[in-house]
């Protein structure tokens, strides 16, 4: 059992953020008599979780979430997660790709009055165009 200084020091938590886990109910901290917080080894796994799950960029809530459904259930979010963060990095590289066209070739000319597209669905082909290498 170790008390909340300690287990600051050890996880590198301060100790408002560890008791903030615990008013929130993301850590279960038993208490001493004399009202103080008491962790056990448990207790230090979860800080564990939580801190991984961050680092992936879940919100509070969501680890809350997380922490109290089945492994299953866990996975499930996670490969959520994953392809929510694919789908933005294939976003980032349409934009790459889109800048670096402007760099070599300047802006592109928008779309002629009697064009059947419309600015937005011009720019989505001219995305398309250099995604696919040919523009």
């Amino acid at each position: 059992m170790k008390g909340i200084s300690e287990v600051s020091k050890l996880t590198g938590v301060s100790r408002r953020t560890l008791q903030y886990y615990d008013d929130e109910g993301l850590l279960l901290v038993e208490r001493s008599l004399n009202n103080h917080r008491i962790f056990d080894q448990q207790d230090l796994v979860r800080i564990w979780e939580i801190l991984v799950y961050k680092e992936i960029q879940f919100e509070l809530k969501e680890i809350k979430n997380i922490l109290h459904v089945s492994s299953n259930e866990q996975k499930v979010i996670l490969l959520q997660r994953k392809e929510a963060i694919e789908n933005k990095i294939t976003k980032l590289k349409e934009q790459i790709n889109l800048i670096t066209w402007i760099l070599d070739h300047g802006m592109p000319a928008p779309p002629t009055a009697n064009s059947e597209k419309t600015y937005v669905e011009s720019i989505i082909e001219l995305r398309s165009l250099i995604s696919n290498g040919k523009k």
